[in-house]
């Protein structure tokens, strides 16, 4: 193509590429910002685990069991980890929903409104087992604090 014409799709490529690195930082600034809550997680499980020693020791005074200290504290972070998962999921589909059906949408001729599940469950599957994972080791630290030393009062 030469002339003027050429330009013009040149110009027209290199708004388009632009376009979509720009859609290409959406979901990675997403992405990075469920790393980092996982992290958290793993980091809030180990403050947790030297908050209670005390609680700890108590459990496993009366009668609890290693596994159940672990299980207890695995529990904890499923409960908080599956309600951080469900509130940032149901607020993501709700923006999605307003900004999708908003009138600046429906001027560009965009209709409908779609939620690919067969994408997002396996990502908040993910997030689910890696939350997991980083409380596993925390959990097991807790369940192997001796009974006296737990109890002991600094």
């Amino acid at each position: 193509m030469c002339g003027p014409s050429g330009s013009l799709q040149r110009e027209v490529e290199a708004h388009l590429a632009l376009r979509t690195r720009f859609c290409y930082l959406i979901p990675g600034s997403m992405g990075l910002g469920l790393v980092v809550g996982i992290a958290a997680v793993g980091v809030i499980a180990f403050r947790t685990v030297v908050e209670r020693r005390q609680q700890i020791g108590m459990l496993r005074a009366i009668g609890f069991s290693r596994g159940q200290v672990s299980l207890s504290f695995l529990l904890e972070s499923s409960f908080v980890t599956l309600l951080g998962i469900a509130t940032g999921l149901g607020l993501a589909i709700l923006l999605s929903f307003f900004l999708l059906t908003s009138e600046s949408m429906s001027d560009m001729g965009l209709s409908g409104f779609y939620i690919p599940w067969l994408e997002i469950i396996p990502i908040c599957l993910v997030a689910y087992l890696a939350a997991l994972v980083m409380t596993f080791i925390p959990s097991r630290q807790a369940a192997s604090i001796p009974i006296a030393e737990a109890l002991r009062y600094e």
